[in-house]
């Protein structure tokens, strides 16, 4: 759904919480306390009340939208733009747009981020390889570069991503890494694919044994300036990571290793999801919460 859908479907308050009762309860509401559906409708506002345990509650407690002062509206609002943003957009972008201010719109992406890790098993051809987010040390007070890369080498003073896309569907997987190395990847390697996979990785050491698990490993070794094994390649997954880099340092410009995480999962999610679906899937995430 996109913006002008949103601005046609969605005229009142009361057509946002009819349009959530029926993604959540598929029209027969439950009691989010006894789950006895004994319900009925407020006469007045958006309210709901349980004839069984006597509680009232609304459509969006126990969702992301629980407790939130702001119309139901202008969080369908947010969720398009958002969606919409192939490369991310600002709480400050954010903001101007909805005319709220940028705190609440930070507020509000925060919540969204919540709802859109990534939970699929990548199978067929998949391709591994990590990338490093972080400013460049050239720019920073000698007591700054110290205390970013105390050992003067190497990528310490960035943070390693560690990334996984299908060949054939583009599905995509990422997670931050508290350290680049096989303690830290294998396991969520053989948690994230499919054991009947073929698996393309670089040369790094971190890879090292993972052909035991997976049907097929094919190594690229840069160093010895070999990119490609007849039809397989790192091409996919790092041209994703390219889309990484722009969104990152053309959009957010910087960010907090505490929430690098949660912008890697949006990341994913909108290339997981088409246009089509992706309004869809984050709808129904965010009322089952």
């Amino acid at each position: 759904m996109h913006l002008l859908q949103v601005t046609q479907n969605f005229k009142t308050e009361k057509e946002c919480h009819e349009y959530l009762i029926n993604i959540r309860w598929k029209g027969k509401i439950q009691c989010v306390y006894c789950e006895s559906d004994k319900v009925y409708k407020r006469s007045y506002g958006n309210g709901l009340k349980c004839r069984s345990c006597n509680k009232s509650f609304t459509v969006t407690t126990g969702t992301i939208f629980h407790s939130t002062k702001l119309p139901l509206l202008t969080w369908f609002m947010a969720i398009t733009q958002i969606l919409s943003a192939k490369k991310g957009i600002s709480s400050l972008q954010l903001a101007r747009v909805l005319k709220i201010n940028k705190n609440t719109a930070w507020y509000m992406q925060s919540r969204l981020r919540k709802v859109m890790k990534t939970d699929i098993i990548m199978q067929g051809i998949v391709e591994v390889d990590e990338t490093y987010i972080g400013g460049n040390l050239g720019n920073m007070h000698k007591k700054q570069k110290e205390k970013r890369n105390p050992y003067k080498s190497g990528m310490t003073h960035k943070v390693p991503i560690l990334g996984m896309i299908t060949r054939d569907t583009g599905k995509v997987h990422l997670e931050v890494l508290p350290h680049a190395n096989g303690e830290n990847i294998k396991p969520i390697l053989f948690s994230k694919i499919d054991s009947k996979s073929s698996v393309i990785t670089d040369g790094f050491g971190g890879y090292s044994g993972i052909g035991k698990y997976f049907e097929e490993h094919i190594k690229m070794n840069h160093e010895k300036k070999i990119w490609n094994i007849e039809n397989f390649s790192l091409s996919k997954i790092e041209g994703f990571f390219t889309l990484i880099k722009r969104a990152v340092f053309g959009q957010y410009h910087k960010i907090s290793k505490k929430h690098i995480q949660s912008y890697m999962d949006e990341i994913a999610f909108k290339q997981n999801y088409s246009n089509e679906n992706a309004w869809d899937a984050l709808i129904n995430r965010a009322c089952a919460f």
